[in-house]
């Protein structure tokens, strides 16, 4: 069970954290030490070189060290506080609340094919109840894949099936992506590094190694007395103004580099962790070679990126990077070390990224199925046939959701829906809809079995009218219908949901027409449901079998109305406006 799971790991984690507390704060008291026992040397013993120099670089060593254990012990321990956190939102997206989860709001379009009518964005939306991304390009791939679908269902299927049975693995994925230090840093965009360039000059590849070899060997002689200290000075000046010409440009450098680093890091991560993924299935086994395969050497590039960029790093502390630069001019040999790394690998990290985001999307879609073990996948076929058992509303609580079947074959192919208000129909549209949204993105979908054709859907449930435009609902809603028709009349296969269309206009007039735009849906073979109050219109199928009538229904009881949300054939005869109106005193 997914909560047994959750409530589980977060036990396990809670563990984790007191032990990375502790760690934390060792080493940040052992960096402090170090660095007080360095600075006394230097105090008590400056008028001694033999002394002080041996001392500062065994302290700055030490410093050095201490300073990456106390990284690695901070990355570990917002890792787990983060692990924790995800856990305690997946416990409270099981029950019911999703609001921890970005919402996509940025991905509104009135004018998309359904996305407005589906509630697929914004708050309470169908985006905000699958999203487990963390990075924009993760947000926004996963908003096409809703929008515009997968190129292959069947092969996203499988590589969904299989990350939702390595929960543990996927929830390692989102937390490399989700510490805190790392949100500002995964929004940079890697393929800013292939405009990236610097020049280094022709000397500066072979001086950096005499400068260097040259003030070890004066080291070395002051130490048997063979040279004195105003010669040692004099070179750890030189170097330092030779490395003070490229400076500003060194420090230009540093900087964007160092933008990237929580960036780099994470896809080293990420990377490190595919390569412990278990794949069986072709799908996702060419995945995971494609990224960690010997032959690859994305892992090996990252790291060594990360080594020039902590090194890089080392130097900003000025103490540090005056005796780095002094006795081995420190910053030629990581500009020399980088620009051999862009060359080799500058136009490749695009690439590697871009894996990673599909990833954040194919996570959200296990989870979805991790989270839901009901749900299932879709099966297409080629027959314009749709056969669905037990559909639900992805939205609503499974203990109160109402399952309704759905079927159209090649002959009954336009469902006219009919029902009182608040019985379920635009519910029921919606859930059809979202049937179709899901299984087109190779998502699971809320129903015991699914049965369908390759299908694009539209829908006209919610139009308004546009003051802006002096456009009015009326005009708004023929501009919707026909921007339907139009894809129809294209050849396009696409599946319709309509609710009360022609709302704009006197009751006779949207009668016929009503009838006439349905006739003409007819002439094309469209398949779909349109919902509406016209009774009138439920005639259309006693002339034949294309339309074909169901309908929801309520009851009655004393002062009470009572909905059963179950889908039946037929025409409902039953209404319920006046006895709403009247139960509200709104008539006498």
């Amino acid at each position: 069970m997914p909560r047994n799971y959750y409530l589980n790991k977060l036990e396990i984690v809670q563990n984790e954290i007191q032990t990375a507390t502790k760690t934390f704060r060792k080493w940040v008291l052992i960096r402090l030490l170090v660095f007080l026992a360095t600075s006394l040397g230097v105090y008590f013993f400056w008028g001694n070189m033999k002394i002080v120099i041996p001392s500062v670089l065994a302290g700055l060593i030490l410093f050095l060290l201490a300073v990456s254990r106390f990284q690695d012990a901070k990355t570990t321990l917002s890792k787990a506080k983060k692990w924790k956190q995800l856990l305690e939102n997946e416990l409270s997206a099981l029950n019911g609340d999703s609001g921890v989860f970005e919402d996509g709001e940025e991905f509104r379009d009135s004018g998309h094919p359904f996305a407005h009518d589906m509630d697929l964005f914004g708050k309470n939306s169908v985006y905000q109840f699958l999203n487990r991304t963390f990075s924009l390009k993760g947000k926004r791939f996963l908003a096409d894949l809703l929008k515009t679908g997968a190129d292959s269902q069947k092969e996203i299927n499988t590589i969904i099936e299989e990350l939702s049975k390595d929960m543990d693995w996927c929830m390692q994925f989102r937390v490399n992506g989700a510490v805190d230090e790392r949100k500002e840093a995964l929004n940079h965009d890697l393929t800013q590094l292939k405009t990236f360039s610097f020049t280094n000059t022709v000397w500066m590849n072979s001086i950096r190694f005499v400068l260097s070899g040259l003030m070890i060997g004066l080291i070395s002689a002051y130490f048997f007395g063979l040279v004195g200290g105003n010669v040692l000075g004099f070179v750890l000046i030189i170097n330092l103004l030779l490395v003070g010409r490229y400076l500003k440009d060194t420090n230009r450098i540093i900087f964007t580099i160092g933008r990237y680093e929580g960036k780099i890091r994470f896809l080293t991560d990420q990377l490190q962790l595919i390569k412990k993924l278990k794949a069986e299935q072709p799908a996702l086994k060419q995945f995971v070679q494609r990224l960690s395969s010997e032959d690859e050497s994305a892992i090996t590039a990252l790291k060594e990126l990360l080594k020039i960029q902590k090194r890089f790093e080392f130097r900003m502390n000025l103490l540090v990077g005056f005796i780095l630069n002094g006795f081995l001019v420190w910053d030629f040999h990581q500009r020399i070390a980088l620009k051999k790394w862009l060359d080799a690998y500058q136009n490749k990290i695009g690439d590697w990224e871009t894996d990673l985001v599909k990833l954040e999307g194919y996570i959200s879609g296990a989870f979805l199925k991790f989270n839901h073990p009901q749900t299932t996948f879709a099966v297409f076929n080629e027959e314009d046939r749709v056969e669905v058992k037990s559909l639900t509303h992805p939205l609503i609580a499974s203990g109160k959701a109402v399952a309704n079947d759905v079927y159209f074959d090649e002959k009954h192919r336009l469902m006219i829906l009919t029902g009182p208000n608040m019985a379920g129909k635009s519910t029921y549209l919606r859930s059809v809809g979202l049937l179709f949204v899901l299984a087109n993105a190779g998502f699971t979908v809320f129903a015991e079995s699914v049965n369908i054709p390759h299908y694009s859907l539209y829908s006209s449930m919610r139009t308004s009218d546009d003051l802006s435009n002096e456009s009015s609902y009326f005009h708004a809603e023929l501009t919707r219908l026909k921007f339907i028709l139009d894809q129809i009349e294209s050849g396009k296969k696409i599946f319709i949901l309509l609710d009360e269309i022609l709302k704009g206009t006197n009751s006779i007039d949207k009668e016929q027409g009503s009838k006439q735009f349905l006739q003409k849906l007819k002439r094309l073979n469209t398949q779909g449901i349109i919902a509406t109050h016209d009774l009138a219109l439920c005639e259309l199928s006693d002339k034949s079998d294309y339309f074909f009538n169901g309908y929801f229904d309520s009851t009655i009881q004393g002062d009470e109305l009572y909905f059963d949300y179950l889908w039946k054939k037929g025409v409902c005869q039953n209404m319920n406006a006046s006895f709403l109106l009247k139960k509200m005193n709104l008539v006498d």
